[in-house]
């Protein structure tokens, strides 16, 4: 009988050790789904829409990432998104995975709350083109019909203190030429990888395609000495990337008045404040924008001007801006007004 009292106990303890894993199983698994409940009640929702747009003449689209819980009293900050050449209002979502890096950066705490509305603009450029048959007046519509309905749809802050723009390459020269030429309207700027150039020099206005696509190569770099070399005036280059945004062929006066670098110095000649500025660009971009990056970082330091300006690893890629957009909206989140930031009640 003893030996059956053994055998019988000794059987019981198999049986409880292969209960414990499939018991360490189910308070793992109950422990997943608590932290994913967690997540998901914290994770913002990005919804489409449309809104009136009388300078377009049609309704405009967008993405707005609208974060989880109440919106302060005065409503969120909103940062306004734009996507580059041959982009749309869901690049930023898709292959920039935005909505994913704010639900992670807002859990942590690293940045507030804010809604960030990214607007489809074509290969427009972010100007007014319409009277030269181009894409649109999405200059205007972005800067001023867009902010208006997003503040009548969404609990926004309706103030240029809460609001700020950036962009990647052709979203990066539009966030700065926008930016520098209604500062008002911004907190601040960043701008990723940003396709910026010089303006065209008067001289070269009437040259032939391959004269000034000639002279933009070997006219960047001059070369002082053996051991002194600067880089020189960076031209936009030939190309269709331009489509009719600046008028068709390409009218370089357009081009010139449209330019980061004209409302740039307007506001340096006027001593109007801008925006705090955040720029950066990959050291290997294989569209050369590290020059036009460079150019701007120079302008503003020569006249005294904030600027953050970053030299990262990489070429002109979603692997580029994927990271870089991280401390973008770092910098943002910075600069918002410290004495009323809105918090969530």
């Amino acid at each position: 009988m003893a030996a059956l009292g053994a055998a019988v106990s000794a059987i019981d303890r198999a049986r409880g050790l292969s209960r414990l894993p499939l018991a360490l199983a189910a308070l793992l698994a109950l422990l997943l789904a608590l932290v994913g409940a967690g997540a998901s009640a914290r994770a913002g929702e990005i919804r489409s829409f449309a809104y009136p747009s009388p300078a377009l003449g049609k309704a405009g689209v967008a993405r707005v990432y609208v974060p989880s819980g109440p919106a302060p009293k005065d409503g969120w900050p909103v940062l306004y998104l734009l996507h580059g050449l041959g982009g749309n209002e869901r690049d930023w979502e898709g292959l920039g995975r935005v909505g994913s890096t704010l639900d992670r950066m807002i859990a942590a705490g690293e940045i507030e709350p804010l809604l960030v509305v990214m607007p489809a603009a074509g290969n427009s450029w972010y100007t007014d083109s319409a009277s030269v048959g181009g894409p649109g007046n999405y200059r205007t519509s972005i800067l001023f019909d867009l902010p208006d309905a997003v503040e009548k749809a969404f609990p926004a802050a309706t103030s240029g203190r809460w609001r700020a723009i950036a962009g990647l390459s052709m979203g990066g020269y539009g966030a700065l030429s926008m930016g520098f030429q209604f500062p008002d309207r911004f907190r601040s700027i960043a701008a990723l990888s940003p396709a910026v150039w010089h303006n065209v020099p008067a001289r070269e206005f009437n040259w032939p395609a391959a004269e000034l696509a000639a002279v933009r190569q070997s006219g960047y770099f001059h070369r002082y000495d053996e051991a002194t070399v600067a880089g020189g005036i960076n031209r936009p280059p030939e190309g269709t990337h331009f489509e009719s945004a600046f008028g068709t062929p390409f009218d370089p006066k357009r081009f010139n008045a449209a330019n980061v670098f004209t409302h740039l110095a307007a506001a340096i000649a006027a001593a109007t404040p801008l925006p705090s500025t955040f720029v950066s660009v990959g050291d290997d971009d294989s569209h050369d924008l590290w020059r036009g990056a460079i150019a701007l970082y120079q302008t503003m330091q020569a006249d005294a001007r904030a600027v953050e300006f970053r030299v990262t690893d990489g070429d002109h890629s979603w692997d580029v801006w994927r990271s870089s957009v991280v401390d973008a909206l770092r910098f943002v989140d910075s600069r918002w007004p410290d004495e009323e930031t809105p918090k969530t009640p």
